[in-house]
């Protein structure tokens, strides 16, 4: 597939040479016309939440340290209740994998299809589309954390900071990586230095490269995100091998990570795949399929 350098698409305005000088590697900045989309209204956002599996949604308060290692407890009641006393409301919430729903479905592949203009086959080409909003009161904290998607992140509704970190030690991430292949939660034990702020009001976004460490801070209104996310074949790779890694610092072994080694990471990936399919298992992350 040939990659597109136009600026401008119909839902999404990506600067086609910026993305690929960034892509998997620094944060960038765009632009979209999203904000006023029926889908994505609070009243719409409240029938979605009480439409979703009960697994699908994630709720706790939104006043959190920035540092909160392990997550933070679950709120209960109706979701849609949450979504729409959020302007007043203590609450954080997501809700995961929207595209469960075939009206989102629709909206998610809209904007990936125009995304996967500037990917073309770029790192093997995109694959495992995903969706995700996320709807918090004002001035909630999202802690540090990680995710391990391609993901641009939309702002729908309100006034967002988006700090995206690295750690001066690539020692530091790997451990982090380690800890949450391990078994550990997404949110870091340690903080990273800041790399880049991004503050958005609706109809901006920001692209966010795969376990980009970073943490969120909401204006004083309440806010609306949509997240559209993606892996490609290599990070996919890349992640099989870091499971294979777990399983190995389990055995007591020093394994080491993607990208130092050519044939290890090649030989780890290839057992990571051949195992899944011989267990018929299909395997997954905390929020994301890993399996073929």
């Amino acid at each position: 597939m040939a990659v597109s350098t136009d600026v401008r698409t119909e839902l999404l305005h990506i600067d086609g040479a910026a993305f690929a000088e960034n892509f998997a590697k620094r944060p960038l900045g765009v632009r979209h016309t999203l904000a006023d989309h029926p889908l994505l209204t609070l009243d719409a956002l409240a029938e979605l939440a009480d439409r979703l599996p009960p697994a699908s949604i994630e709720r706790h308060r939104a006043d959190l340290d920035l540092m909160t290692p392990g997550g933070a407890p679950e709120l209960e009641g109706p979701p849609s209740q949450s979504v729409r006393e959020i302007d007043t409301g203590n609450t954080w919430m997501v809700l995961w994998y929207i595209e469960q729903d075939p009206e989102y479905k629709a909206l998610l592949d809209a904007c990936l299809d125009e995304v996967e203009t500037f990917v073309g086959d770029r790192h093997g080409g995109m694959q495992y589309r995903r969706g995700y909003i996320f709807i918090s009161a004002p001035n909630a904290t999202t802690p540090v954390h990680f995710d391990p998607e391609q993901n641009l992140l939309l702002q729908i509704r309100g006034r967002k900071e988006m700090n995206l970190g690295r750690f001066a030690n690539a020692a530091d991430h790997q451990a982090e990586l380690d800890r949450y292949f391990d078994g550990g939660h997404r949110n870091l034990d340690r903080m990273p230095d800041l790399e880049k702020r991004f503050v958005m009001d609706p109809n901006d976004g920001v692209y966010v490269y795969p376990f980009a460490p970073h943490w969120v801070q909401n204006g004083p209104k309440a806010s609306v995100s949509l997240s559209i996310t993606f892996r490609t074949a290599a990070s996919l790779k890349s992640e099989r091998i870091q499971h294979v890694n777990a399983r190995l610092r389990r055995l007591h072994l020093a394994p080491k990570p993607p990208g130092v080694s050519h044939w290890r990471d090649e030989v780890k990936a290839v057992a990571f795949t051949t195992a899944r399919r011989l267990s018929g298992h299909r395997g997954d992350t905390e929020h994301g399929d890993v399996d073929d």
